[in-house]
């Protein structure tokens, strides 16, 4: 495994490893210029050594030459430092003066009047020049040719030093910038710095947005996504409060009513009552479905609170088909209450994403609540269509209604109507909002048709 790496260090790396390769191709770059500065003066200054030979080279009778002062004589045969090797050779080819086992110069050299190359000569790598020099000019006794040479080493050497001094400047420089930048980019980290520290002396319940102000303007989408991920785990948490409190005072009254129950029970068996007893265990026997409903509910309520682990869990789903599947489930609870409960012809094809069990939940608790409070000989009818590009789920009934001034009232918890049965938790239609906002869906109460009854249409986003 790598190891981690601090963001100053990654923020170094990657504006100084730019530098760096720049600074080697300028480096490589500057040696070829020196190089061939170099190599051009050193060039002109072979030149001008052999042309200064030519312009000496006399005749006596049959016999050529060289006129020069014997001081310069001597420094060119001398071999100064190692640097020149020179030789003359007559318009026959015949050797006049200089180094005399000094190599010969290329065939092209016998063609132009001045010719550059190199060789190899005692061991040595040499830089050359041959010119060639007519002995008098119209005279028609042909031409000298001169050569001239000196070890390559000296001109690396040059170039080298002159790269250097070019070098150094530049690699300064890069240490500066980096320098620069390793404290610049701790300088620019510190509202990080005071961020975190915001962070760590707050208390685990304090959930407030982290303020903006002092953040730079790259960070401050970090900020603003950290804010969101705070509201939301906010949200969760007072979800989770709110549903602690709420199971908490509805389970209450059920837990004291088993315990009166049970008393009572004990007691009337001990007195020998035994119908009176009886009695008491078909209200304790009510007492435990009403509460088993409650915590089934409650239950579900937590599942479709957001935050919870069903809340983001989404497939595609055949509305029509689930539809069918639920209403099936419940033609038992309609017979026996002599309800007709039927499902509408639906397209097929309506799709939308979200999770299987909320939405059986859901529709569950609507048509639950469609038989309850619709008399006997009544109908209640599920429809799905779709609408203005949405999925539309609709559970209608030919029941008693919902008022006007309470259709608001009904999505709260445990918020019971006037006409609401004894049985009932008031969680049922709180379960449906909190699953329709889950799934980005609209629940509204509709009247039905001629005006009786209630029509509860929930409104999808198609997938």
């Amino acid at each position: 495994m790598s190891k981690s790496r601090t963001l100053r260090s990654r923020l170094l790396l990657w504006v100084s490893a730019p530098l760096v390769a720049l600074w080697i191709i300028s480096t490589l770059i500057d040696h070829e210029v020196a190089k061939g500065f170099v190599n051009l003066n050193y060039d002109r200054a072979l030149l001008d050594t052999a042309l200064d030979l030519g312009r000496n080279v006399k005749e006596s009778g049959d016999r050529l030459y060289i006129d020069l002062p014997q001081p310069v004589i001597e420094m060119l045969i001398s071999d100064q430092q190692g640097q020149f090797y020179y030789r003359v050779n007559g318009p026959r080819g015949e050797f006049i003066t200089g180094d005399i086992d000094l190599p010969e110069p290329p065939e092209e050299a016998k063609k132009g009047r001045v010719t550059y190359y190199d060789t190899q000569y005692r061991d040595k790598t040499i830089r050359a020049v041959a010119v060639r020099v007519p002995v008098r000019a119209g005279s028609g006794k042909g031409a000298v040719l001169i050569q001239v040479a000196e070890q390559v080493k000296f001109r690396t050497d040059f170039a080298w030093q002159i790269m250097l001094r070019m070098m150094m400047p530049q690699a300064i420089l890069v240490l500066i910038a980096t320098l620069a930048i390793w404290f610049g980019v701790g300088l620019g980290l510190r509202a990080l710095t005071s961020m975190r520290t915001e962070i760590e002396n707050r208390s685990h319940v304090d959930l407030s947005p982290i303020a903006e102000t002092g953040a730079p303007v790259e960070v401050r989408p970090l900020v603003r996504a950290m804010n969101d991920l705070l509201s939301r785990l906010s949200a969760a948490l007072a979800a989770q409060q709110r549903f602690i409190a709420d199971a908490a005072h509805q389970l209450r009254t059920p837990v004291a009513a088993f315990k009166t129950q049970t008393e009572l029970a004990s007691r009337q068996v001990r007195d020998g009552n035994s119908e009176a007893a009886k009695a008491t265990l078909t209200h304790l026997h009510t007492a435990a479905d009403h509460a088993a409903r409650l915590v089934n509910q409650l239950l579900t309520m937590a599942r479709a609170e957001p935050g919870s682990h069903r809340s983001i869990m989404r497939q595609p789903i055949a509305l029509a088909a689930l539809a069918c599947e639920v209403t099936r489930e419940w033609v038992p609870r309609a017979l026996s209450k002599q309800v007709d409960l039927g499902l509408d012809d639906a397209p097929a094809t309506v799709e939308i994403n979200a999770d299987p069990f909320l939405i059986r939940e859901m529709l569950s608790n609507l048509i639950d609540n469609a038989i309850n409070y619709t008399a006997p000989e009544g109908h209640v009818t599920v429809r799905i269509r779709e609408e203005d590009g949405n999925a539309v789920l609709e559970v209608e009934d030919n029941g008693s209604g919902i008022p006007e001034n309470e259709r608001d009232k009904i999505f709260e918890r445990f918020y019971r109507t006037s006409e609401s049965l004894p049985e009932g938790c008031g969680l049922g239609l709180a379960i449906v909002r909190e699953i329709a906002q889950g799934h980005r869906a609209t629940v509204a109460v509709q009247t039905g048709i001629d005006g009786k009854g209630t029509r509860m249409v929930v409104t999808f986003p198609l997938r």
